[in-house]
């Protein structure tokens, strides 16, 4: 009778456990939009650097976001997310074009406070990367110009090329989304971005180079996303 007592309480976790699963089936959703911080840019904008084409809040202040995430439990997802800045323009005879780049794999929970209302919380490490581009039609002296800006004297490129530089980060977040349908809704966050950034080895064909003396260790971000999901 005791053996019969187990088996029984062994099938009736086994079928509370098989329903969990069952009823947290996992949800696809997108989500695009843009988001808002205050860098200082060290050597990447006109106002330290002379060099550099004008530079717009645009160029500055906003990130163009774009992310997926996967929900693989009732109250929290996993995911991979981007947040980019752009800034375009010309030195001397060449094509500027610079991109920083905020790479992140988000761990996200959240709760519905109220229908149609969802209270969430982020945690995402970073792998981030910079990108420094200089192109024209022929042969140019304009590399020399910028990389001396940033304190290197011995790099001499005369044709188009471009600078890279990767590192670590953190960013946490708390949000508020609201669900106009099932599938859409419109998502806003608030939160810190924590960088380990270094203006030491850049790379640049090769070779070690400084970079831009980029002040973004610890900045406040605001972002709002519209939420498309499956």
């Amino acid at each position: 009778m005791i053996l019969l007592f187990q088996n029984i309480n062994k099938l009736l976790i086994t079928l509370i456990f098989a329903l969990t699963v069952i009823s947290a089936q996992p949800k696809l959703s997108f989500h695009l939009g843009s988001g808002f911080y205050k860098p200082s840019l060290g050597y990447l904008d006109p106002d330290s650097n002379s060099v550099i084409p004008s530079l717009s809040a645009f160029g500055k202040n906003i990130l163009i976001d774009w992310g997926v995430k996967y929900q693989f439990y009732p109250n929290a997802r996993i995911g991979y997310s981007r947040s980019n800045s752009y800034h375009s323009g010309k030195i001397g005879d060449s094509d500027y074009f610079r991109t920083i780049s905020y790479r992140m794999i988000t761990f996200e929970t959240f709760y519905y406070p109220r229908k149609k209302m969802e209270l969430n919380f982020m945690l995402a490490p970073m792998y981030n990367k910079g990108i420094i581009k200089l192109s024209s039609k022929g042969a140019s002296s304009d590399w020399d110009s910028i990389l001396n800006k940033f304190g290197n004297s011995s790099v001499k490129l005369l044709t188009e090329g471009e600078m890279t530089k990767r590192w670590l980060g953190l960013t946490s977040m708390i949000g508020f989304r609201y669900y106009i349908y099932p599938w859409f809704a419109v998502d806003g966050k608030a939160g810190f971005m924590q960088n380990s950034y270094s203006e030491n080895k850049w790379k640049l064909d090769g070779d070690k180079v400084d970079g831009p003396t980029m002040n973004i260790k610890k900045m406040p971000v605001f972002k709002l996303h519209f939420v498309f999901g499956w």
